[in-house]
């Protein structure tokens, strides 16, 4: 899949929906967990919500798939999932002076609203809030349909009183691939960020005012002392030295 996604446990091609020919798939997963807590309807729900950021999806089917249609019995867990999307943390607007960073159906919802607002037309073009409701109650489960209104009317609440602008898409020119990212994209992005963040604070220390004090009276860095003013670990601090050293020479 052009997703990296793991192998459905589900896959069959929709030949006539409504008794129109369509090229439309469904793709089911077997997943593990117990959603019927509050805290399982978060976790099925973030799920959901990186399936619909990741692929176009056009429908959530309320039933089960055709047993004849299943290719295999595996059950995943949900880091089989890590090539599934977010939001991109820099891309993350507040929304009433709070951050809402891991809440993926409420971003979706927010996303859902501006594109719908892209496609009436573009800022300015109204979106009716009973559509915005039931796609949040076709796509989600939620613990009842007022607990779906009151997280649904809050958002449509704040784009109506703003006329309809773009809260999301107007933070950065960048696509709706650079404005999403998988887990492991996160994840090599914050190491990147800590690893600039260790070698930035190695490199302060061994080229600022102070740079003597980390010295030995032979002449080699006192790496000890600057663990102690970084922060940074023993072998890291090494390391950014030794690069420092064979740059210098």
């Amino acid at each position: 899949m052009d997703a990296n996604l793991p192998t459905p446990n589900y896959f069959y091609r929709f030949n006539t929906l409504v008794g129109k020919s369509v090229d439309s798939y469904c793709i089911a997963y077997l997943i593990d967990g117990y959603f019927a807590t509050p805290k399982g309807y978060e976790y099925l729900n973030d799920i959901i919500a990186r399936f619909s950021l990741t692929l176009p999806i056009k429908e959530r089917l309320k039933y089960p798939p055709k047993e004849e249609d299943r290719q295999h019995n595996y059950i995943y867990k949900l880091k089989a999932f890590q090539n599934l999307k977010s939001m991109t943390k820099k891309f993350i607007p507040k929304f009433r002076g709070q951050e809402h960073k891991d809440d993926n159906t409420f971003w979706e919802l927010k996303l859902w609203i501006e594109y719908s607002i892209q496609n009436n037309g573009g800022e300015g073009n109204y979106v009716e809030f009973m559509l915005l409701l039931d796609h949040a109650l076709e796509f989600y489960d939620f613990k009842d349909n007022s607990t779906a209104k009151a997280k649904c009317r809050n958002i449509w609440n704040w784009y109506e009183a703003r006329g309809w602008t773009y809260h999301i898409l107007k933070k950065s020119s960048k696509t709706k691939e650079e404005i999403l990212m998988t887990r492991q994209e996160r994840a090599r992005s914050n190491a990147k960020a800590k690893a600039d963040k260790a070698r930035k604070a190695v490199i302060n220390a061994i080229t600022g005012m102070y740079a003597d004090e980390y010295k030995k009276k032979s002449g080699t860095w006192h790496i000890g002392k600057i663990v102690e003013a970084t922060g940074v670990s023993r072998n890291i601090v090494a390391k950014y030295i030794k690069q420092y050293e064979e740059n210098k020479n």
